[in-house]
Order: structure tokens, then C-alpha cells, then sequence
């Protein structure tokens, strides 16, 4: 009787030691990247491992330079420009030259 239960107690220790490997998740392969590992492969990508860029990126020395230049152009190109006249004289303006130029245009057909 002893015998038959210590057989029984194994069977639960063996029958516990699988399911409790079902739950442990997969370990994931450190050379697998978040790219290539497939959906569903159980096998979960390794997201710290750092992106390698695909080409050259931009210095620190270059961003300034550009960024540079690119106000430069901003403050002359303000510089240069005349203050707008008022949008009303300006809408009056443009509305009787073209009531003008439709008018003739309409004649002449």
C-alpha cells in the first residue's frame, strides 16, 4: 500500500513538472532581432539589443552648420521683404483691374 502511494505521489510530481514547463515562456535567441523573428514562432524577439543605422548619420558639427545656414537664409529673406499693404486696399486693388480685364475680355468674345 506504501508502494502504491509513493507511485501515485511520483505520477503527480511528474504530472506537475509538465504542466508547469507549459507555462514557463521560451527563451529568446540573442541573435534573433524584433525584424526577423516570425509571428507565432514562440520565440519572442530581443528588443535591446541597439539598431544599427543604415548609413552614415549626420554629425553634430553638420546639424549646427545647417541649422545655421538655414537661419541665416530665414533673417535675410525677412530682411528683404517689404511690409505687405493693408489686405483690404490690396483685395479693392486687384478687384477692379480684373472686373476691368473680365469686363473687356467679355466684350471682345
Amino acid at each position: 500500500m506504501a508502494g502504491h502511494l509513493i507511485s501515485k505521489l511520483s505520477g503527480a510530481a511528474a504530472a506537475l513538472a509538465v504542466a508547469l514547463s507549459a507555462c514557463a515562456a521560451p527563451q529568446a535567441d540573442p541573435g534573433v532581432s524584433a525584424s526577423t523573428a516570425s509571428v507565432g514562432s514562440g520565440v519572442y524577439p530581443n528588443l535591446n539589443v541597439p539598431l544599427q543605422p543604415a548609413t552614415a548619420q549626420i554629425t553634430p558639427a553638420e546639424r549646427a552648420a545647417t541649422a545655421d545656414e538655414l537661419r541665416a537664409r530665414r533673417d535675410s529673406q525677412a530682411a528683404t521683404d517689404s511690409a505687405p499693404a493693408s489686405s483690404a486696399a490690396q483685395l479693392r486693388r486687384i478687384g477692379s483691374s480684373h472686373a476691368q480685364g473680365a469686363i473687356s475680355r467679355i466684350e471682345r468674345n
